[in-house]
């Protein structure tokens, strides 16, 4: 059985950036992105005839997984967005006897493979717009960094991403990804960018555990409690996704299937004012309720309850069941105020 990897970090213990240029794989923190390929590899032995890819983000931009894909006999495929834009091996004259061209340019330069419109969710950096994107694909070789020259030179597949005619506010779109996933024909292109963009619920369920569980702000006296504390709210933060996304999936299926009646009946009688119905209310009137105990405005037209008001008017429905239970499920008159 394969696990996660679990591991804290003390004053002083990752260095500075300068430092760390020079020190062994095994010792950064970025080791865990190459233990992860290296399982996700595993699973290809394991699971012959399935194809894996370890899809990442770019802090997993490291050239050890690049080199571990080029040297084992069967890696898992890999994708990873980049951060360090690297060099092909051939001299770039009109940089200096010493530039090296880019992998960037090498992309840009290459004829246009896709383009697409997509439609682009408001967040905090930017409004709700739609976006024309332009895709090109190229195998390049990439050399080693000059701090690890001893590296042997590796090719890969590079897609670049880019939105056409932004708003050229820092929120365009630019997507340079590295992959050893085919890249030959258009459908393989855009499979490659959907894979991509496949690992937006992660990022997703990240900023639940984060941002709305507040786990990097427990304060516990072991380790061993700060771990089991970091289980249950694990636990939490996939229950609020699981219900953001069942409710968009499954609207007219009956609350009960996320809900117990506990915890639907008291939440229905505080805000309808009205006695819980016979038969459950659907699971997309039901958190449309618990959304805006989050927040929510529920006006016409609005895109449907996120995350972030799902997990902040969950809270709220404990609190009627504890008060539904203790006041043996209404039996005796509660004055609303």
């Amino acid at each position: 059985m394969i696990g996660e990897e679990q591991f804290d970090r003390t004053p002083g213990s990752l260095g500075k950036t300068d430092e760390r240029v020079n020190w062994p794989i095994e010792d950064k923190e970025s080791f865990r992105w190459l233990t992860g390929f290296r399982i996700a590899s595993q699973l290809v032995e394991e699971c012959p005839g399935t194809q894996i890819v370890s899809v990442a983000d770019s802090e997993a931009d490291i050239d050890d997984i690049f080199v571990d894909a080029q040297e084992q006999q069967a890696p898992a495929q890999f994708l990873i967005r980049v951060k360090e834009n690297r060099c092909i091996p051939q001299k770039d004259p009109a940089g200096g006897p010493a530039a090296y061209r880019n992998v960037e340019d090498e992309v840009r330069a290459a004829a246009l493979r896709i383009r697409r419109t997509i439609a682009l969710s408001q967040t905090p950096q930017r409004a709700a717009r739609e976006a024309t994107l332009e895709i090109r694909a190229l195998r390049v070789t990439i050399k080693p960094p000059h701090a690890r020259s001893r590296l042997p030179q590796v090719t890969c597949n590079v897609v670049l991403v880019e939105e056409v005619n932004g708003p050229a506010d820092g929120t365009d779109v630019r997507w340079l990804l590295i992959t050893t996933l085919p890249i030959k024909t258009v459908k393989e292109v855009g499979q490659v960018v959907d894979d991509d963009k496949s690992r937006w619920p992660i990022e997703v369920y990240f900023r639940t555990l984060k941002t709305g569980c507040k786990v990097e702000e427990i304060q516990l006296e072991t380790l061993s409690r700060l771990k089991n504390c970091l289980v249950f709210y694990k636990i939490i933060a996939w229950r609020v996704l699981f219900v953001t996304h069942l409710s968009r999936e499954c609207p007219g299926a009956s609350c009960e299937i996320a809900f117990a009646k506990e915890e639907w009946e008291p939440t229905w009688r505080m805000l309808k004012q009205l006695p819980p119905p016979k038969r459950p209310p659907t699971l997309k009137a039901f958190t449309l309720l618990i959304a805006e105990l989050g927040g929510y405005n529920n006006r016409r037209g609005e895109p449907a309850p996120g995350p972030q008001t799902m997990w902040i008017g969950l809270r709220r429905p404990l609190d009627f069941a504890l008060a539904w239970q203790a006041f043996e499920k209404g039996q005796q008159k509660l004055v609303y105020k």
